[in-house]
């Protein structure tokens, strides 16, 4: 992933959340070791997050007993109901990520 710079015409939804939690380790956060290279934290808590709300949204389940879907709109500066979080964080991941495709399998 390049390098991004705030704010940014390219990244509308990203410069609009320069405040979150989110964008700050996105910019000068912590990384991790995964898959033998380097990752930063914001970016896993973006991939692991997808999949909780995917299952949240779609299918009414919890990820796990402490997860709360007010922890996901305050890290990531997003808001709505049920009904449009999904399609809007997944919006924000495709700002952040333009070639990520969905798999065939993936829940809509």
């Amino acid at each position: 992933m390049n390098p991004i710079t705030l704010p940014n015409p390219q990244y509308p939804m990203l410069s609009a959340r320069m405040k979150t939690p989110f964008v700050q380790q996105l910019l000068d956060g912590p990384t991790m070791g995964v898959n033998n290279g380097e990752m930063k934290v914001a970016v896993w808590n973006l991939l692991v997050t997808h999949r909780d709300l995917k299952l949240w949204c779609n299918c009414g389940i919890k990820p796990h007993r402490r997860w709360k879907v007010s922890d996901v709109k305050n890290y990531f500066g997003i808001k709505g109901s049920k009904k449009t979080l999904l399609a809007q964080f997944e919006q924000l991941k495709a700002e952040l990520m333009p070639d990520t495709n969905t798999q065939e399998g993936d829940v809509k």
